[in-house]
């Protein structure tokens, strides 16, 4: 079963413009998210896919697969299928955030291996506690509540479960679950995603992934114990090089 990683990445952002090319550590920020996809062992091989020139030639500089895709992706899913549509030997598609330099390669691995171990779900994605308040009631961190076999039943940006109304203690003090934007699809479950409209949940919530659940497809979570560090800010890339630092000083798997 071949395994592909496609790490989307765009020039083009609001909040912070050439973020894919901003320096972390003496590289290239999206050389991070490509380096933890070659070290899981369950993903065959990775591409960066882009519609930037600049991006595709840093990423041929530090040794990495590329391709160019279409300006007009209207989401890092729709780029990734562009990718895959004329790759018919993929069977599951491993979509990385080009934006989490810190992705854990063993929790990549979990997520491959539940969505192989699951032939009645399409999609695989991961999870890990909130114990935090503060986080729990962020819209900034998508929460995501599952049934008793792990699979999702709703993601939201909203506090979920609502803890206000009965707080039920728990004995580790979880809040609640926040969702990580890491996804492996089942090929045709993806291209079955790109050519169905945006849902009527998913513009309400701005999070692509309902449009799974609104279609009736299955999404199984795995949790993981380790959080993964986003950039959506320059500040937030600050945040990021002191973890990577720390990181890289307790291991060598996090060196260049």
């Amino acid at each position: 079963m071949t395994t592909l990683a496609v790490i989307p990445a765009r020039y083009a952002s609001q909040r912070f413009p050439g973020k894919p090319l901003a320096d972390l550590c003496g590289r290239p920020l999206v050389y991070w998210a490509w380096k933890r996809a070659c070290e899981c062992p369950a993903i065959d091989a990775a591409i960066v896919a882009t519609d930037d020139e600049r991006i595709f030639n840093a990423v041929r500089k530090f040794g990495g697969e590329a391709a160019m895709t279409s300006a007009n992706c209207a989401s890092g899913s729709d780029r990734i299928a562009e990718v895959v549509r004329d790759r018919p030997d993929v069977e599951l598609v491993v979509n990385i955030q080009g934006d989490e330099p810190d992705i854990d390669p063993a929790a990549l691995r979990q997520a491959v291996i539940a969505l192989r171990e699951h032939p009645n779900c399409h999609v695989a994605t991961l999870k890990t506690a909130i114990r935090d308040e503060a986080d729990f009631l962020s819209p900034h961190i998508v929460k995501v509540v599952c049934d008793e076999a792990g699979r999702a039943l709703y993601f939201s940006r909203s506090p979920l479960p609502n803890r206000h109304r009965s707080r039920p203690e728990h004995p580790d003090d979880i809040w609640g679950y926040k969702h990580l934007g890491l996804y492996v699809y089942r090929r045709e479950t993806l291209l079955e995603y790109t050519s169905w409209p945006p849902s009527l949940l998913e513009m309400m919530e701005k999070l692509e992934q309902l449009r799974f659940l609104e279609h009736g497809r299955c999404i199984t979570v795995v949790e993981t114990f380790r959080d993964a560090i986003g950039v959506d800010t320059p500040e937030e890339l600050e945040r990021a090089r002191k973890a990577l630092e720390a990181r890289m000083e307790q291991s060598s798997e996090f060196r260049v």
